[in-house]
């Protein structure tokens, strides 16, 4: 059975967060129950056609995530467990505040087992620390229906990372090729056909930049993101270790941002995959 779901009454409107007027989100959710859904990391089925890939940055080193989840004033990301979580599996929570990007923390947890029902995916999600708030209102919640096992959906719909200390809303952007964020602001792009366009979100609510005309390239270790404006140019790249967007103005780097935390949405036409250890 599907479970009711907290929070406050943030949505994503165009991979932008907005405040919700009128009803309250857990109203929005338990009406738009259908519509909520399931699953982390990589899907494939025969209907599906994008294979989405999600990693987070952990000690330096990038790693595959269970989930991760860009929140208005927070980022969450789980490693993923060596095995699939059918049976309570240890895992890391990584957390990023968005007042305070320059602090990373870390926790153990045991994620499993799920709870399915009602087009939800509910993966348990338990603190190592002893803690007396009531339990089962930690997980992660999923979409059964936005996913890509749809070839509707570019994205896998995480809804909701719950702990006892986050009860945290996740930005989807269902047709987005790539989002990521780094400590300062969350990059999103989209690929239509041959038209590939940038957009950045950033967490001290300056103007972000909106870029179009975008390239991308394959080479031996990984893909990349290139879009050229006013003498500026905007590179994301992905390889075995590390994921970062540079800005450089011709030769010169102005600057670099790693990812924390990323998803990348790949056509299963397309054979070339993201190698990562």
């Amino acid at each position: 059975m599907g479970r009711a779901v907290k929070g406050g009454n943030w949505v994503v409107v165009s991979g932008q967060w907005t405040k919700r007027k009128g009803r309250s989100l857990g109203r929005f959710l338990a009406l738009d129950a259908a519509l909520a859904c399931a699953a982390c990391t990589t899907f494939a089925a025969a209907q599906a056609a994008y294979r989405m890939d999600s990693y987070v940055t952990l000690n330096g080193k990038t790693q595959r995530a269970f989930a991760w989840c860009d929140a208005p004033d927070r980022v969450l990301a789980l490693t993923k467990p060596a095995k699939a979580p059918s049976t309570p599996q240890p895992v890391t929570l990584v957390r990023l505040l968005k007042n305070k990007p320059t602090k990373i923390q870390t926790e153990p947890y045991l994620l499993g087992p799920g709870d399915a029902g009602a087009g939800n995916l509910y993966v348990s999600l338990q603190p190592l620390r002893k803690t007396n708030i009531r339990q089962n209102d930690w997980f992660v919640h999923s979409s059964n229906v936005e996913n890509v096992n749809d070839p509707a959906y570019r994205m896998t719909h995480i809804g909701w990372i719950n702990t006892p200390i986050d009860t945290a809303q996740c930005r989807y952007v269902p047709d987005a090729a790539f989002m990521g964020v780094t400590a300062k602001r969350t990059i999103i792009i989209w690929e239509n056909g041959s038209k590939i366009t940038y957009a950045t979100r950033n967490f001290d609510g300056t103007p972000g930049v909106s870029l179009s005309g975008g390239t991308r390239a394959q080479n031996d270790i990984g893909p990349e993101y290139t879009f050229n404006t006013a003498g500026y140019t905007y590179l994301l790249k992905f390889h075995p270790h590390a994921a970062f967007v540079q800005v450089k103005q011709g030769a010169q780097v102005l600057q670099t941002e790693p990812f924390l935390a990323y998803s990348i949405s790949t056509p299963l036409s397309n054979p070339a995959q993201q190698e990562q250890p």
